[in-house]
């Protein structure tokens, strides 16, 4: 067998180990320089553990993948007639799991048992158990809840304060499919095998560094600044899984590095203040921005990605109306841009503009469909799910699901409830869990409803307003909330723990001394950033691994107020909209 490399050390580092002696000098001037080199040591040998844990944490997450894309690949040649590769001891194919977790597992044997964190967080300490041997393990299951040390540090010195008459009816089952369906059978069966020693070794990892008040830098992710090309485009804007990114929330003491350069501020050819802002996630070119003069206008991103050129400009409402887009989505899956209105005086409550790009004309409609009774739909969103919906909250305080019917571009809208808001529901979004709607509003109420088994499985009342929320792209369980309270505006929630803050950012605004509704926040693809527009003006931009809740960058670039700053679902792009009647594309990294 070859000889074992030697594990590689961050070029420096292996120069700042000093040199170690066991002597221990007797006089006071000897024992001072003794400590001052042990405890220069420590540090030095902390940083280089701290690297190659990051390092050993990364390799087993691309052996995961690696693993679980070689499941499905030879599930597909088995389906063609070809034979099947056979599975290791441990379920693991080519016995690949076997050999990176033997280590592990010697340890395990030498001790005579294993530790097992209690279930969903409940406690910190742990149990002892005897190990299980391969034969008998479980088929795979969702990791536990692995809360974050923010959290733990909340839960210890001030109790949850839930509302007498809304507390949690029941939890949220997390099952292993990690995105939800809403058709037969068949494709509820599918799942994304993994090894059941990636998903033990991933716990034991978050649980170790939880410990470790030392050690606080962020782990290494795959970004699109060490994967090339079109594999990082791929791997930002076609993730459809699950990362557990729960447990890296107010983790790290260190602010990340981020630069931004604002490449262009372009007229936005409104002539009334801005409303909306919606990038395309099937067209990576398209955006649309909304105001309130009524217009709809689509824009297409230069090849550089530079700047941005107006193609196409919609108006459906006519003069006399005084109506405009509240809001906008596009189709997941299609060129489809579905706006919302108000629903006052009987008029046409949504609109679908359907694109043909290479004729470069459009076909709009309003939908037959008017299921909210009064007041303006505030927000609409499509949902993560096989058959895209979308879902309507507005301030008639109901809550409204629309699935499409047929291929003839017709849609059918389904009353979800209308009585668990008591005043204007400003954010909705479905999970990508068990058939999960969320909701809030200006009631302070933070809503969870199971559209298929049509229940409400949680009730949780905020300290504050509540004006928008968002679902992270790559955590199934993660989920934002916005509020009108100053210096705490954005708050981060587990759908399993709902009545249970994680982490709350924020920042002083100097113009104002409210927070408006009409500002919004996005997700970067990778899940770990949030953008955010401001009063101020400027553009905030948070790490959720920071713990500390002020921004890790602000962005000056526009005259006025910011109402939305939305990523790009695969360049290190954003793209804001402003009262100053300006589209700002700015450049990060």
């Amino acid at each position: 067998m070859a000889a074992m490399k030697k594990p590689k050390v961050e070029q420096g580092e292996e120069a700042k180990t000093l040199p170690s002696t066991s002597q221990i000098p007797d006089d006071k001037e000897g024992l001072i320089d003794f400590m001052d080199q042990r405890a220069k040591s420590i540090e030095s040998l902390k940083l280089q553990l701290n690297n190659l844990e990051r390092k050993l944490y990364e390799e087993r997450r691309l052996m995961a993948d690696a693993e679980a894309k070689f499941l499905r690949v030879d599930s597909v040649e088995s389906a063609k007639g070809k034979p099947m590769v056979s599975a290791g001891k441990t379920g693991s194919l080519l016995g690949i799991a076997e050999f990176w977790t033997e280590g592990d597992e010697l340890k395990k044997t030498a001790n005579g048992t294993s530790s097992t964190p209690h279930p969903r967080g409940e406690k910190t300490e742990y149990e002892t158990s005897t190990p299980h041997p391969r034969s008998e393990m479980k088929p795979l299951k969702m990791p536990s809840i692995i809360l974050p040390p923010s959290f733990k540090r909340k839960a210890s010195s001030a109790p949850v304060r839930p509302d007498a008459n809304e507390t949690s009816q029941a939890q949220p089952v997390v099952k292993s499919d990690s995105s939800v369906t809403n058709g037969s059978e068949a494709k509820r069966s599918r799942t994304v095998v993994v090894p059941n020693e990636v998903v033990r070794e991933t716990q034991a990892q978050g649980r170790d560094n939880h410990n470790d008040k030392d050690v606080a830098k962020p782990r290494i992710r795959v970004s699109s600044s060490n994967i090339s090309g079109h594999a990082a485009q791929q791997e930002k804007s076609e993730f459809h899984g699950h990362e557990e990114l729960i447990a890296l929330i107010g983790r790290s003491s260190l602010r990340a590095t981020i630069e931004s350069r604002t490449l262009a501020m372009l007229p936005s050819g409104h002539t009334k203040r801005m409303r909306s802002l919606a990038l395309s996630s099937s067209n990576r070119d398209l955006f649309a921005t909304s105001a309130l003069d009524g217009v709809v206008h689509f824009w297409k991103l230069q090849s550089d990605r530079s700047s941005a050129i107006l193609f196409k400009t919609v108006n459906r409402v006519e003069v006399d109306q005084k109506r405009w887009a509240e809001d906008i989505a596009w189709h997941p899956h299609q060129s489809a841009l579905f706006s919302v209105y108000t629903a006052d005086e009987g008029h046409s409550q949504i609109s679908a503009v359907y694109l043909n790009e290479s004729r470069e004309t459009c076909e709009s409609k309003f939908l037959k469909d008017r299921p909210h009774s009064k007041g303006l739909i505030n927000r609409i969103m499509f949902t993560p799910w096989d058959d895209p919906c979308f879902i309507t909250g507005g301030c008639d305080h109901a809550v409204v699901l629309w699935r499409e019917q047929g291929e003839s571009n017709a849609w059918k809208s389904r009353l979800l409830h209308k009585d668990l808001h008591t005043s204007a529901v400003m954010g909705v979004a479905g999970m990508r869990q068990n058939n999960l709607v969320l909701s809030c509003g200006d009631d302070r109420r933070f809503v969870g409803f199971d559209a298929r088994e049509e229940k409400v499985t949680f009730k949780h009342r905020l300290d504050n307003k509540c004006t928008n929320l968002l679902p992270n792209p790559r955590d199934v369980n993660l989920v934002m909330l916005q509020t009108r309270q100053l210096d705490r505006q954005l708050r981060l929630y587990d759908v399993r723990l709902p009545q249970t803050e994680l982490f709350s950012f924020g920042w002083k605004q100097e113009s104002s001394e409210s927070q408006s509704a009409l500002i919004n926040q996005s997700w970067s693809p990778d899940g770990l950033h949030i953008s955010s527009g401001s009063s101020d003006p400027a553009i905030h931009i948070f790490d959720i691994r920071y713990n500390a809740a002020s921004p890790s960058l602000s962005i000056k670039a526009h005259k006025k107020r910011v109402f939305k700053a939305e990523w790009h679902s695969s360049n290190q792009l954003l793209v804001s909209i402003s009262s100053d009647l300006e589209i700002g594309i700015h450049k990060l990294w």
